[in-house]
């Protein structure tokens, strides 16, 4: 039975793609570019933190964020100054929550625990939480940083398990990203996919317990 709710933060929660409101004003780029300098910086991103734990190399999502960021900025030709540059790399803590975000977290968390469970590190998750408004639903924030890798290393699931004080099966990872979903459930972890895209599912890893298209539809079911 499930006891615990974990929820992913980037691309769940919180819409990544609402820092290219930050790109538009800080870099001289046709709107349509801004958008693919949005897309390719998330790429990017989670492409890093993918790198980094096959190599056994750990940095912070902080640092993976940044150099990403360095990586598209070059791609793209572009040299903001530093204010600048810092302004969008600081938006990462400024992300809009989705629209359902926390009126689906209060209606959970009157049957579940919640937790946040990111590749964040804490200071990353800690302010973003408490910019959002995300920290008054959620009694714990889990970062992959405690064990040193990064989803969807199993150990990162179990960590998780560990600190709500749940058995791995009596915890559920809800996210979005599908590669994520593949890999709680790869774990042990149970497994909720707001799919949001109506995407297909990967074909690696696990499959999903539930899927709905929205946090609000899975505060309902």
């Amino acid at each position: 039975m499930t006891e615990a709710l974990c929820f992913d933060m980037y691309g769940t929660l919180c819409d990544t793609s609402s820092v290219t409101a930050t790109l538009r004003e800080e870099l001289d780029l046709p709107a349509q570019v801004v958008d693919e300098v949005d897309a390719l910086w998330r790429q990017k991103q989670l492409q890093y933190s993918f790198q980094l734990g096959q190599m056994d190399t750990y940095r912070t999502f902080w640092e993976a964020t940044d150099e990403a960021l360095d990586y598209v900025l070059d791609f793209y030709g572009v040299e903001p100054g530093d204010a600048s540059r810092e302004r969008i790399l600081d938006a990462y803590n400024h992300l809009d929550p989705f629209a359902d975000t926390l009126d689906a977290l209060e209606r959970l968390d009157e049957e579940y625990t919640l937790a946040v469970l990111s590749n964040g590190n804490p200071e990353m998750l800690e302010t973003l939480a408490a910019n959002t408004g995300i920290d008054e639903h959620v009694e714990y924030i889990v970062s992959a940083d405690e064990v040193g890798t990064f989803k969807p290393a199993p150990v990162v699931y179990e960590n998780a398990a560990e600190r709500v004080g749940e058995d791995l099966g009596d915890t559920a990872l809800v996210s979005s990203n599908a590669w994520d979903i593949a890999g709680a459930s790869q774990a042990g972890m149970g497994a909720f996919w707001v799919n949001r895209k109506n995407e297909p599912m990967e074909r690696v890893g696990g499959d999903p317990d539930v899927e709905v298209d929205s946090l609000l539809e899975l505060a309902n079911v």
